[in-house]
């Protein structure tokens, strides 16, 4: 059953959000920082303070999330006459908005507002400062408040990073194929071959590309939803090809994938794509199966 209270909360949010949430420029806000999951997209930067309500309350179970990492909670309350949330990324273009959930039985008069966040996988700083900025029922926005998230490290150090990552529950299969047409990938984990008739060293592999996991591997979900190609060493001039396979939809209907080339700490290119379940079915014979997302030049 659906209380007076509620339909007021759903009212006043249409009224101060609209009815159709604005366009990312790929996807449902791919191209961001942050995602909140079912919350409305919305154009532009967080509004400038207009003296609406404040943030009363932030509580932030989980200070160090991965990139990639989708199921984040964050929660807490909107101060007096507050009744819907603006959530953004330092940095990002657009923002989100959720409605506040119910009132606090504690503090009658603020409501209570709850979230889960995802974070890119093309995420390159060691932290990610998130906005937090309250809004009242005359679409007056509040001061910004701002809670940050430290970024695990899930890759070495690298003199070249090739990362592939993705939103659904799918077996999304990373390939780079090199300037000498050998492919990286699930079936050739190491670029490295040893010279005929020697004993490599120990550590003879760090000279190769190599894939640090198979994600989803025949639909065993890990969610993990990230590979990563990583070379330790200086990696061979040339032209390289990154390619995106769907190995198996998962009976996931669509997936929306990202790709990120990084030279140390700098990141070159980053493209993104949305592949549907009947690419699953594609095999082509060249040696390197899937979607072409993109070439780059080592030199």
């Amino acid at each position: 059953m659906i209380s007076a209270t509620h339909v007021r909360i759903l009212a006043i949010l249409t009224a101060v959000v609209g009815c159709e949430a604005s366009a990312s420029r790929f996807g449902p806000g791919l191209d961001l920082q942050l995602r909140v999951t079912d919350a409305q997209l919305q154009r532009g930067v967080l509004a400038r303070d207009e003296g609406g309500p404040t943030v009363s309350q932030v509580i932030r179970p989980q200070p160090q999330v991965r990139r990639g990492e989708a199921t984040v909670n964050l929660s807490g309350r909107l101060g007096a006459g507050g009744v819907v949330l603006n959530i953004a990324a330092r940095g990002d273009v657009d923002h989100w908005q959720i409605a506040g959930k119910g009132f606090d039985f504690v503090v009658s008069d603020e409501l209570l507002w709850g979230a889960q966040l995802q974070f890119s996988h093309s995420i390159t700083a060691n932290s990610v400062p998130v906005l937090l900025q309250a809004v009242d029922e005359d679409g007056r926005a509040g001061p910004v408040e701002e809670t940050s998230f430290a970024i695990i490290a899930d890759t070495p150090p690298s003199q070249l990073l090739v990362s592939l990552g993705w939103d659904s529950p799918v077996d999304l299969d990373l390939h780079v194929q090199l300037p000498d047409g050998t492919v990286v990938g699930a079936k050739n984990v190491n670029a490295f071959e040893p010279p005929d008739g020697q004993v490599p060293a120990v550590d003879a592999w760090m000279a190769g590309g190599f894939i640090d996991f198979d994600s989803n591997q025949e639909c065993r979900l890990d969610l993990r939803n990230r590979e990563n190609v990583v070379w330790l060493q200086a990696p061979p001039t040339g032209t390289y090809r990154v390619y995106a396979h769907l190995f198996a939809p998962c009976d996931q209907p669509v997936v929306n994938a990202s790709v990120v080339v990084q030279r140390g700490e700098s990141v070159e290119q980053e493209v993104f794509a949305t592949l549907y379940e009947f690419d699953s079915r594609e095999h082509p014979s060249d040696g390197a199966p899937g979607l072409l997302m993109l070439e780059f030049d080592v030199e």
